[in-house]
């Protein structure tokens, strides 16, 4: 790491006092007045619109890009080299029959993929009862092995049992406890 290539500037009092004026818009990485109603037509012009519909066309799903685009004529504007001036808002086919057939292949191994998958669901489910079974009878075993094991959930220190303590903070003998469920003596 090497310090003198970081470089680092503090704001202006001039920047600091736009700080919070301005609003910056993601999808068309421009700087506009923070006022309602100038926000408000930006988010109406088609320029915003335009970026906007772009940056959700690259989250679509393929399958729904392809049935989109299956349906449509390809575009003149693009087979001439140009580049259309509508964007994704666009009428025709933007896709060349190489990505076409790309979307295709995709499609069809997310379908074999979910099917798949579908079919081990369904292979689980067949085995519900067995699993369900097994799991009750580890179950049972666990709570029989820990009935019969004394486990103390405190032990006494060497300390405290080689001490001369009142009987109240002595280790608890089974042995000292009267059948009517009170000490003999209280210390």
């Amino acid at each position: 790491f090497n310090s003198a290539s970081v470089q680092f500037s503090f704001p202006t009092d001039s920047q600091v006092f736009q700080m919070g004026k301005k609003y910056f818009c993601d999808y068309c990485e421009k700087h506009i007045q923070r006022d309602p109603s100038i926000v408000r037509k930006h988010n109406e012009g088609i320029p915003h619109c335009r970026a906007r519909a772009e940056y959700y066309e690259r989250f679509k799903d393929p399958s729904v890009i392809l049935s989109e685009a299956s349906g449509k004529k390809q575009c003149r504007t693009l087979m001439t080299g140009a580049e259309c001036q509508f964007g994704p808002n666009c009428r025709f086919n933007h896709y060349t029959a190489a990505e076409m057939d790309r979307l295709g292949q995709q499609v069809d191994w997310t379908a074999r993929q979910k099917a798949k998958r579908t079919e081990e669901t369904l292979q689980k489910l067949a085995n519900a009862p067995n699993i369900v079974q097994q799991f009750l009878e580890r179950r049972e075993a666990r709570l029989a092995k820990e009935q019969t094991e004394y486990k103390p959930f405190w032990s006494y220190s060497e300390e405290l049992r080689d001490g001369d303590l009142p009987p109240s903070l002595r280790e608890i003998d089974p042995g000292r406890i009267d059948s009517s469920g009170g000490f003999a003596r209280w210390g």
